[in-house]
């Protein structure tokens, strides 16, 4: 079941990034977009389809069963399940507000996003402009790794 996070618990999931982790929107290609302890670049090669994004999220549930952070930058953020993800709308109006939500891809299709446990221990963080993927903490990467050729990475 997806989650929409409120407004408070998002202002502070994107202060950590920007604070602890030193996120840097940018142009300039240069300039590296965040600062995790460990993380591994990956190049996209091909935007993916279904059965690789499907295969990526066979990846977060091989992580745990816990549900994890789907933030979409300056979009809406949200709380899910991995093991919830087939059966997911992944676009809904929202009454309330008056406006459709998109839940995000895990291919970066526009703006910045992260795919990130509530820990910050793991995670996807996907930079639009530069077609790149950061894959955060070793387990994942070990993850990404047996999976890269297949994900179309390098």
């Amino acid at each position: 079941m997806i989650k929409l996070l409120d407004i408070n618990l998002t202002k502070d999931l994107w202060n950590k990034i920007y604070n602890e982790f030193k996120f840097n929107p940018s142009l300039d290609v240069n300039i590296k977009p965040f600062s995790f302890i460990s993380s591994k670049c990956y190049k996209l090669n091909a935007v993916w389809n279904e059965e690789q994004e499907c295969l990526v999220n066979e990846i977060f549930k091989h992580m745990s069963f816990d549900n994890i952070y789907a933030l979409d930058w300056n979009h809406d953020c949200f709380e899910f399940n991995p093991y919830d993800y087939q059966q997911m709308s992944k676009q809904w109006f929202d009454k309330e507000r008056n406006c459709n939500v998109y839940f995000p891809t895990y291919y970066p299709n526009g703006d910045y996003f992260f795919f990130v446990s509530k820990d910050f221990t793991y995670g996807l963080f996907g930079h639009p402009w530069r077609r790149e993927i950061y894959v955060i903490g070793d387990a994942l990467i070990k993850q990404f790794e047996l999976n890269k050729e297949f994900l179309e990475l390098s």
